[in-house]
């Protein structure tokens, strides 16, 4: 059965049901329940109500001829252009059905509804909190050229080793905007932008040569200090950082146990190296600072001092393969030395082999750092006294 919804006068009569008899016919719990249904259908004009067994169900039809409404004639138009079959008429249809199981009208009315927590009130409940002030001033979203952005060493990771080299050319390989999440840039009193937080994406932009810009959030950092902290605070909360990263943020934040060790490793004639890979380390450089640190804070700087200077007069040239080892084992010795122990007899048992061959005595160690370095102390002390001693010179 079809109605005319709305009351229309036809040569001085009026068509159309009562809300009462749509109520009735389409067996509704209330004249109200029909408002809410057909309150916010503007465009229902004809309301066809079924019957299905014992269940009963409203859909509703617009006024095909009602243009007061063009945008909605339009989009009428296009969909019957394009789908001959289903017209705009009939989606209508679909999506207005209720009543025994079917589903609710896109729109219901708002009468009835109990008011609901807006985000507003919620923002007002949320501010009577006492929130610890912001730190840091807003920063600025721009989208920058590769060329202009920089790299600070003192506390990026180095990029010079294989997994971050695959992971760039992987990035520049398949670059996906939608994956290319904002770099955390810091601007610095003199204008120039440096990146604390995207190197990789970076150096892949730059690698493919093609990318005309990177989206940047751009913030005022206030020092290089704080632009290494903010690093440290980012990475940690993100993933682990390796113990050479960490070390090398540390210093540029001001850490003073940081620049202590780097004191003693460039006195001693060695540089903090950036990799922790043993492949990719080089003669000269030292990776083994947390063993450093941990003698520093209980056996003070002396003793660190002097036994970093023996392994650079003793192998100058060479890679520290048994390096954390060798630092440990000499400075058990300085600490604990057995009787009458002579430190230049022990320096012309160092010079006996090298530092491979030193490393080769730990292969078949599989225990933690200590219990390697009590096993070379041991060797030491045995080479030590294969090592003639010298007679004093009259």
């Amino acid at each position: 059965m079809t109605y005319l919804r709305h009351a229309e006068k036809s040569k001085g009569t009026v068509a159309g049901p009562t809300d009462l008899q749509i109520k009735v016919q389409a067996d509704l719990p209330s004249e109200k329940r029909v408002l809410e249904i057909l309150a916010d259908l503007s465009d229902a004009r004809r309301i066809q109500i079924n019957r299905q067994g014992r269940g009963r169900s409203i859909v509703t039809f617009a006024d095909r001829f009602d243009d007061s409404d063009e945008i909605s004639a339009r989009i009428q138009a296009r969909n019957s252009a394009s789908s001959p079959q289903k017209t705009a008429v009939c989606d209508t249809v679909a999506r207005s059905k209720e009543l025994g199981g079917i589903t609710r009208a896109a729109q219901t009315a708002k009468a009835n509804i109990k008011p609901q927590k807006s985000a507003a009130s919620t923002r007002a409940v949320a501010a009577l909190k006492k929130w610890p002030a912001a730190t840091g001033n807003p920063p600025s979203v721009e989208n920058r050229h590769p060329s202009e952005l920089r790299l600070d060493d003192s506390y990026q990771r180095s990029t010079d080793n294989g997994a971050s080299q695959a992971l760039i050319r992987k990035i520049a390989n398949g670059w996906d905007w939608r994956m290319c999440l904002p770099l955390v840039v810091s601007k610095r009193d003199d204008g120039s932008l440096w990146v604390i937080d995207g190197q990789h994406r970076l150096a892949a932009a730059l690698l493919r040569g093609d990318i005309p810009f990177l989206p940047c959030v751009v913030g005022i950092y206030g020092s290089v200090a704080d632009e290494a902290a903010m690093f440290v605070a980012m990475n940690r909360a993100r993933k682990p950082m390796n113990r050479l990263d960490d070390f090398h943020a540390a210093i540029a934040s001001g850490d003073s146990e940081a620049i202590e060790i780097t004191r003693l490793i460039t006195e001693a004639g060695f540089t903090v190296s950036r990799k922790t890979g043993s492949q990719s380390w080089v003669p000269g450089e030292v990776a083994f600072t947390s063993a450093i640190a941990k003698v520093l804070r209980k056996h003070g700087a002396k003793v660190c001092a002097d036994a970093l200077r023996t392994m650079q007069e003793a192998w100058p040239d060479e890679v520290l393969n048994a390096g954390a080892s060798m630092f440990t084992a000499l400075t058990k010795l300085a600490i604990s030395p057995p009787d009458g122990f002579d430190p230049d007899r022990m320096f012309r048992a160092l010079l006996r082999r090298n530092q491979r061959e030193w490393a080769s005595f730990l292969n078949e160690t599989k225990s933690g750092g200590d219990e390697r370095a009590a096993q070379l102390r041991q060797v030491l002390l045995m080479a030590y006294e294969e090592e003639p001693e010298v007679a004093d010179a009259e």
